[in-house]
C-alpha cells in the first residue's frame, strides 16, 4: 500500500513488519522513521544491513528474524540501498509474516517500473511511502517551529538562506540549525551577515582542511592557509566543532585498532564513513596520535572551547594558537 508522509503516522499500522521509504530526502525518512520507532513502547534491538550482505549471507538475517532471544523483546532492521535483486528474499518474509520485528528497506529514487516498489504499492500487507524533496513551505516550517524552541530570532532573509543550502532536504535544514543552536550560546539574535558565514559550504571545507593539517603535523600548509585566509569569530566556533569531530573519530580508530591492528580495515569500517579523499590523511593522524594523546586533547580542546567563549572578541586567536600547538606536537610526533 502506498502512503504519503504525512499520512503514515496518523494510520494504524501496528500490524505490518514490512516497510519500503524511497526517494531523494533522508531527513524525512530518519523522521519517520523514529516516529514509527517511537510508537512501539517494546524494547528494542537495532539491527542495520547492506543489501549486499542480504544478498551474499541471506541465512545471517532470516536466523536473525525468525528465532527468538531472551535479551530481545523486539527488534527493528535496517536495510540500506534495497532494489530488484532482494525481491525474492522480500517476498518470502512477507509470505511468513513475522512477529516481533520491524524491517525498514531503504533505497533512493526508484523508477516506476521497479519491481520491488511496484511489490510494495499493491501488497496490502506492505507499506510504500515515497519521500521526495520538502517544499519551501514544508522547511520554512520546520525551521519556524525549531526557533521558536531555541528562542533565536532570525529575520526572513536569513531563514530564506538556510532553506536554500538545504536544497530540498530537512537533514540538511536540520544541520544547519544545529550550527546556529551551537553558535548562539545567550544570543537571542543572530545576525544575516553571521548566518551567511555559518553556512558557508566552501569556507567550512576550508576550516576542515586547515583541521587536518593541524592533526597532520603540516606545518607549512597550516601556516600557508592561516596567512591566505581572512577568519572571522564564527570561524572559531567553526574550526572547534571540526576539530573535536576529528578527535573523537580518531579515538574510535584507536580503541577498534586495539582489537584489529590493520589500519586500513579499521578506517574502512568506521561509521559514519570516512570521503575516500580523506583516508590517508585520517591514516596518518591515527598513526601520530596515540589514545592517550587524544583524550588529551581533548581535555585541551574543552578549555579551549571555554576560553574562546569568555573572550568572544579574540576567540578565533585562542583557536588558531591551539592549532599550531596541536600541529608542532603532530609534527614532532611524526619524526
Amino acid at each position: 500500500m502506498i502512503f504519503k508522509s504525512y499520512e503514515i503516522l496518523k494510520k494504524k499500522i501496528d500490524n505490518f513488519c514490512l516497510f519500503l521509504f524511497y526517494g531523494e530526502n533522508e531527513g524525512l525518512k530518519k523522521d519517520l522513521i523514529e516516529s514509527i520507532i517511537n510508537k512501539n513502547n517494546n524494547k528494542q534491538k537495532i539491527h542495520k544491513f547492506e543489501e549486499s550482505e542480504i544478498l551474499n549471507n541471506p541465512d545471517n538475517i532470516y536466523n536473525l528474524i525468525f528465532s527468538g532471544s531472551f535479551f530481545e523483546t523486539f527488534k527493528i532492521c535496517y536495510i540500506n540501498k534495497i532494489s530488484d535483486k532482494s525481491l525474492p528474499f522480500i517476498t518470502d518474509i512477507m509470505k511468513k509474516n513475522p512477529s516481533d520485528i520491524i524491517i525498514f528497506c531503504l533505497s533512493g529514487n526508484l523508477e516506476k517500473k521497479s519491481k520491488i516498489r511496484n511489490l510494495f504499492e499493491k501488497e496490502k500487507g506492505l507499506i510504500c511511502v515515497p519521500c521526495y524533496s520538502d517544499t519551501q513551505i514544508d522547511l520554512n516550517r520546520i525551521i519556524n517551529h525549531e526557533l521558536k524552541n531555541l528562542n533565536i530570532k532570525l529575520s526572513q532573509e536569513a531563514i530564506n538562506l538556510i532553506i536554500t543550502r538545504a536544497d530540498g532536504d530537512r537533514q540538511n535544514l536540520k544541520n544547519e540549525i544545529n550550527k546556529i543552536k551551537n553558535y548562539s550560546l545567550n544570543k537571542k539574535t543572530i545576525s544575516f551577515e553571521e548566518v551567511k558565514i555559518l553556512t558557508n559550504l566552501a569556507s567550512n571545507f576550508e576550516n576542515d582542511e586547515i583541521v587536518n593539517f593541524s592533526l597532520s603535523g603540516e606545518k607549512v600548509r597550516l601556516k600557508r592557509m592561516m596567512e591566505e585566509n581572512n577568519f572571522s569569530s564564527v570561524d572559531s566556533f567553526i574550526l572547534q566543532k571540526i576539530l573535536n569531530k576529528k578527535i573523537h573519530r580518531l579515538i574510535k580508530i584507536k580503541i577498534l585498532q586495539q582489537n584489529d591492528k590493520n589500519a586500513d580495515t579499521v578506517i574502512n569500517q568506521i561509521k559514519p564513513p570516512i570521503f575516500w579523499k580523506e583516508k590517508e590523511i585520517v591514516k596518518k593522524q591515527a598513526i601520530i596520535w596515540s589514545l592517550n594523546n587524544l583524550y588529551k586533547v581533548m581535555d585541551k580542546l574543552n578549555n579551549i572551547e571555554l576560553s574562546a567563549k569568555k573572550n568572544y572578541e579574540i576567540g578565533i586567536n585562542i583557536t588558531l594558537d591551539f592549532l599550531a600547538y596541536l600541529c608542532n606536537e603532530a609534527n614532532n610526533s611524526s619524526l
